[in-house]
């Protein structure tokens, strides 16, 4: 079957350097951040993480493949940057073989772009309970605020006309601000009956006794052996991921076993835990050090990007 790729485009504004013979400085950091922008915006709608551990499945990297196609402009303010992209239906067909967990999962008509347009619009109305996009994805659109300042205005995605679908100064800061707001990710165990396994994605789909489903990921290399555990309760270990809302996300699970009745007590969702605001730590009182003010906020088994993260918003 031929591939079928559809043109897209960021359309790069500002009050310079631009049009049909822009600066490199301008354009350069746009393409070089593109790529890792989409696969992690087609991980978030598949998998409902934007990062995993391991190697990615060649479905979603096919998913994610564009190619740069050229620029045209007028003028001195702005750039239009053309890319294509093919439809998930015809790079990852594998993908849609099997039940999906969630309804407003990726479609086979759409591609890398609706995904990321889907997330941008969602972070923009600060919405909560969006499953379209994690701390890590937040992270990447605030970090969009360094390429602007190099002399930027906006990027707008598909040269669309709404102001949801842009990269600027306010996406950056909801970006941020739903980052902060996040719960950091706790340790939990869940019991409950295992529904689906996606085999592709490394998926898990459960249902706890009240009938929540719970979305997990399967972290480790091998995931032929859960075959067995379909259809059963199980109780499952791992690392607990929260929307800003404080509502669970999924479970990055490493462990897997058949369900005792003594794990019913696990049949419910892990409550968040405590959200430090680093950059309110450092307003400090008179005569109190920055310092101070800190110390005990950054633990010490944070992960590196994290503490990054909590320095950069003390800067």
């Amino acid at each position: 079957m031929a591939i079928q790729y559809i043109e897209r485009s960021f359309e790069l504004q500002g009050p310079s350097g631009l049009g049909g013979s822009p600066r490199p400085e301008l354009i350069g950091p746009v393409l070089a951040g593109l790529h890792d922008t989409l696969l992690d915006s087609v991980r978030m709608g598949f998998l409902h993480a934007s990062r995993t551990r391991g190697r990615i499945p060649h479905a979603l990297q096919a998913a994610a493949d564009v190619r740069y196609i050229g620029l045209e402009g007028s003028g001195d303010e702005k750039t239009i940057l053309r890319f294509r992209v093919p439809r998930f239906g015809d790079v990852a067909e594998e993908l849609f073989q099997q039940r999906q967990l969630w309804d407003d999962g990726p479609k086979p008509d759409e591609t890398a772009f609706d995904l990321l347009t889907q997330a941008m619009k969602d972070v923009r109305r600060q919405w909560k309970d969006s499953t379209r996009f994690d701390h890590s994805l937040l992270h990447r659109f605030s970090r969009y605020r360094h390429t602007l300042r190099r002399g930027l205005d906006a990027i707008v995605v598909d040269g669309a006309e709404s102001a949801e679908t842009r990269f600027d100064e306010a996406l950056s800061t909801a970006a941020d601000s739903l980052y902060r707001q996040t719960p950091p990710p706790r340790r939990a165990r869940l019991c409950g009956k295992l529904d689906m396994l996606g085999v592709s994605r490394r998926v898990m789909g459960l249902y706890l006794e009240d009938g929540t489903p719970v979305t997990a990921l399967w972290n480790e290399e091998d995931f032929t052996g859960l075959a067995g555990f379909l259809g059963k309760d199980v109780v499952i270990e791992g690392l607990a991921l929260f929307r800003p809302s404080g509502s669970l996300l999924r479970i990055d699970a490493d462990a897997i076993a058949a369900a005792e009745a003594r794990d019913a007590f696990f049949s419910k969702l892990p409550l968040p835990g405590i959200v430090n605001d680093h950059a309110l730590a450092a307003r400090v009182r008179p005569g109190q050090s920055a310092y101070s003010a800190i110390m005990g906020l950054i633990p010490g088994d944070e992960s590196e990007e994290d503490f990054i993260r909590a320095v950069e918003e003390l800067s």
